[in-house]
């Protein structure tokens, strides 16, 4: 064990209100500061006054950040107190919390590398637990998260995202006009999404304008009980369904061809659903000549594009008119795969007629999905789903 001088540097850097640095020693564990009590009063946690009353006094040992390659302890005396406020416990510190093994500081450096790592390489660069590490991020984390109080939300989105396989889902509401997250709750139930109206208050769900969301019935009676918001349906969830029946013909041509047409089939799926306007012209031309080979597949594949070509139109009118027509279109092409796709469309033809009259979409929630996959795949899973929502709402939310 080694006695270091206390020099200016030693003394400004562990300059605490209401101690003063009186030794420093260096042994195999790393470098200890012993630091002596300067005054007879201490602060209440609860009234923030000084308080005379002083019922023991006890020894306190906490880490601090690195000095070099050193770990760094801080040795002080603590106060237990009794305030005339009615609060009896320990004092309050600048430079540490209640009960913490850790200066503020190191906390907050923590903190600070954990968006950046896993928990695993946090806690290797700070020497510490990675269940240490992660209980510290999990505490500032909490401290990012306000509530809706100084929310006054005109148009929301709602989508649900899969934190674990099973089924097991979040529901994520976004404010579309800040772009961020502000809610999350668990499951897709109506109940869920109820719990967020109640949060946010009547005043404020009557003030709601627009939702947009997926036809998902539990969130679409949440929001007909709650408010008078207008629903506009996600055109990408009904792009989604149309491509869906569009693979459903070209699996069920796959699999009646001989083996010479499998072989054109194979790994073209891609270029059958994907916009045509978005394939090069190499490309067009392959999907042109594999066109040309099955005409039920052409049909279901100018029936989709005819269908997300009506969703870029841009007069109201127009658009619900060509999607009459198409209607048509797909009864006369007599492919049994468009009928449900036609039958969701015209049983949520209101949401749908919003979509043209409002032009929302849920796009940003997919860059926020891919956000949540890439802290998900940080973390190599979720066990702790509050400290799992607390890191959507750290990348995603108004604190980000």
């Amino acid at each position: 064990m080694t006695r270091l001088k206390l020099s200016p540097i030693f003394r400004n850097m562990f300059d605490f209100r209401g101690y003063n640095l009186c030794d420093v020693i260096e042994d195999e564990r790393g470098i200890t500061l012993f630091l002596s009590c300067t005054r007879k009063t201490g602060d209440c946690p609860d009234c923030g006054k000084r308080c005379s009353s002083i019922e023991d006094t006890y020894t306190r040992t906490i880490r601090d950040l690195d000095l070099g390659p050193k770990k760094c302890f801080i040795v002080f005396a603590e106060r237990k107190i009794r305030c005339r406020c009615g609060y009896r416990g320990v004092e309050k510190l600048d430079f540490v919390d209640k009960y913490s093994s850790y200066t503020k500081r190191f906390e907050e450096y923590v903190s600070k590398l954990c968006p950046k790592m896993n928990l695993t390489d946090v806690a290797d660069v700070a020497k510490i637990d990675w269940k240490t590490a992660k209980r510290i991020d999990k505490k500032y984390l909490s401290r990012l998260v306000t509530g809706l109080d100084d929310l006054n939300p005109e148009r929301l989105g709602v989508d649900e995202i899969a934190y674990r396989k099973g089924h097991n889902y979040l529901t994520v509401v976004r404010d579309l006009d800040l772009g961020k997250v502000i809610w999350i709750g668990q499951t897709r139930k109506k109940k869920v999404l109820d719990s967020f109206f109640k949060e946010l208050g009547d005043q404020k769900c009557s003030r709601i304008q627009v939702f947009v969301m997926d036809m998902w019935g539990p969130y679409i009676a949440s929001v007909h009980e709650y408010t008078n918001a207008e629903i506009v349906f996600d055109a990408f969830h009904i792009a989604q369904k149309i491509t869906e029946a569009v693979d459903k013909v070209r699996k069920q041509e796959f699999a009646k061809a001989d083996v010479e047409t499998r072989k054109k089939y194979k790994k073209k799926r891609f270029l059958i659903l994907k916009r045509g306007k978005r394939l090069d012209e190499e490309k067009r031309e392959t999907l042109n000549a594999l066109m040309e080979e099955n005409e039920r597949l052409y049909q279901a594949y100018l029936l989709k594009e005819q269908a997300l070509d009506i969703f870029d139109e841009q007069d109201e009118k127009i658009a619900l008119k060509r999607l009459d027509n198409w209607f048509a279109n797909v009864k006369a092409a007599g492919l049994s795969q468009f009928e449900p796709v036609v039958k969701t469309i015209k049983s949520y033809l209101y949401g749908i007629t919003n979509y043209f009259k409002y032009r929302l979409t849920n796009a940003a929630s997919e860059a926020f999905n891919n956000k949540i996959n890439i802290i998900k795949r940080r973390a190599y899973g979720f066990h702790d789903l509050e400290y799992f929502k607390l890191k959507i709402l750290q990348s995603c939310g108004r604190q980000s």
